[in-house]
């Protein structure tokens, strides 16, 4: 255990039994298995009915979600086992840091709440806890971020390619297309409080409005700043774009009726969401050729093993 960091790496282990756990009430919600759940998540959603609700195939993205949580788990260990002359890969320099994983086990605790609360039909408790699920998830992107801007620079100098990738493709698009669909569900949640919970509760199609306007603003505010103030940390993080698009289009299979506002707000809102996705496609390609990030930055000599 020479060169390790025993409470990070502690924590680590104690992520991936949550993320099992995580996984498991999740499996059993989907299904409405007794006697921890009374419903299927299914089934709670038809009855809460919002107007905007995606299609049920669209759902089936929390299959590629968890997906990547994994890859994500599965490179912080892999991290682990990597040996750099300096130590062990995983602390030499420290990227993925100890206030990600205690607020990534936050957001698995609250994953598991919220499946209970929602199957309980406790509407403004789901809707707090997907809120704080959604939330949690950009503090985790903001310690990615942040913590990789800082020590990329190192490894590219040691010629460390392979884990600068890793990076980029798997722990920020992770953080990422987890955080977008739960910021969409947030909303769908609010709908639900809007109308089912509120006295007196506002009428559906107006609740719907509200939603997408929110859902509007926040994808302008998104995309203007991953695509110009923030291209340092998120150049390479594509998967909210792609959620949103899934989302919308999901929500057009179902629900379109081209007498009502909302089907038409939510056809331009991806019509919006297509560009945006082609933009960040065309700057992302056209900065990484032009502006690469490590472009001065002269190969230290490095070896690596796969000892523990």
């Amino acid at each position: 255990m020479a060169g390790h960091d025993k409470i990070l790496l502690g924590l680590m282990i104690g992520v991936v039994v949550m993320m099992v756990i995580t996984f498991t009430f999740n499996g059993l919600s989907g299904q409405g298995a007794p006697p921890l759940y009374l419903n299927s998540t299914g089934t709670i959603s038809a009855k809460y009915e919002t107007g905007i609700t995606p299609a049920g195939w669209t759902f089936s993205i929390w299959g590629v979600i968890y997906l990547w949580q994994s890859l994500f788990i599965v490179f912080s260990f892999y991290t682990v086992f990597k040996k750099t002359d300096e130590g062990p890969s995983y602390t030499n320099p420290k990227i993925l840091t100890m206030p990600l994983f205690v607020t990534y086990f936050t957001n698995l605790c609250l994953n598991i709440g919220w499946t209970l609360s929602f199957d309980r039909e406790s509407l403004i408790a789901a809707f707090v806890l997907l809120f704080l699920i959604a939330f949690t998830l950009y503090i985790c992107l903001f310690f990615s971020y942040r913590s990789f801007a800082e020590h990329s620079p190192k490894l590219a100098k040691q010629g460390r390619n392979l884990e600068i990738w890793c990076h980029r493709v798997i722990v920020h698009n992770a953080f990422g297309i987890y955080a977008t669909w739960t910021t969409i569900a947030t909303l769908l949640n609010v709908i639900m409080v809007m109308v089912y919970v509120a006295d007196p509760g506002v009428e559906i199609e107006t609740a719907g409005t509200v939603a997408l306007g929110i859902l509007t603003a926040e994808i302008i505010i998104f995309a203007g700043t991953d695509l110009i103030l923030l291209d340092k940390y998120s150049r390479y993080t594509v998967t909210p774009y792609l959620v949103v698009m899934v989302a919308l289009g999901g929500s057009i299979s179902k629900n379109y009726d081209s007498t009502k506002t909302n089907s038409i707000f939510t056809v331009v809102l991806l019509a919006i969401g297509c560009v945006l996705a082609v933009s960040k496609l065309i700057v992302m390609l056209w900065r990484h050729f032009k502006k690469p990030m490590f472009n001065n930055l002269q190969i230290e000599p490095t070896g690596y093993t796969m000892k523990a």
